[in-house]
């Protein structure tokens, strides 16, 4: 079983994968899209915009399983994220324990230049595939992630 897939792997992209090279590709392009068109905000702060622009006002915890982020990271990210004035907390009012996050007018307004930011670093990254190739990597990104844990919010789609 392992030499069936052994002979199946490309080291190099296993490797790229696994220390977070193609991550990290794309979200330096990401940052440099969202440069371009004078949006200060970082990648991960934009996965949890994208999260709250998907689903507004929920708990930190929510978000964190939502960007496969822990705790403290996501902490900091809000903290960021409310100084620039796009988030704001509110006490949750069936567990004092707990904030919901709430997007500002503010975030609504870079939505569509980030949204187009995004798209950007995602064609850049996809140059040369067709969309059903496009449709494909997708599928099986989704399945992976799936595969080891992932959001189980996420639906895998066939081709």
């Amino acid at each position: 079983m392992i030499q069936d897939i052994e002979s199946k792997i490309d080291v190099e992209i296993v490797y790229a994968l696994l220390s977070g090279k193609v991550t990290q590709a794309i979200n330096r392009t990401l940052l440099f899209k969202l440069k371009e068109a004078n949006i200060d905000v970082t990648p991960s702060q934009v996965a949890v915009l994208l999260t709250l622009w998907h689903k507004d006002g929920v708990t930190q915890r929510e978000i964190a399983d939502r960007t496969a982020k822990d705790k403290p990271s996501i902490t900091r990210i809000l903290d960021e994220l409310e100084k620039a004035g796009l988030t704001k907390r509110k006490s949750d009012k069936t567990d004092r324990r707990s904030n919901k996050i709430y997007l500002t007018p503010k975030a609504e307004t870079i939505r569509e230049k980030v949204k187009a930011a995004t798209i950007g670093a995602l064609q850049e990254g996809w140059a040369g595939l067709n969309d059903k190739d496009i449709a494909k990597v997708q599928r099986l990104m989704k399945t992976i992630f799936m595969n080891l844990g992932g959001n189980k919010e996420y639906e895998v789609v066939k081709d």
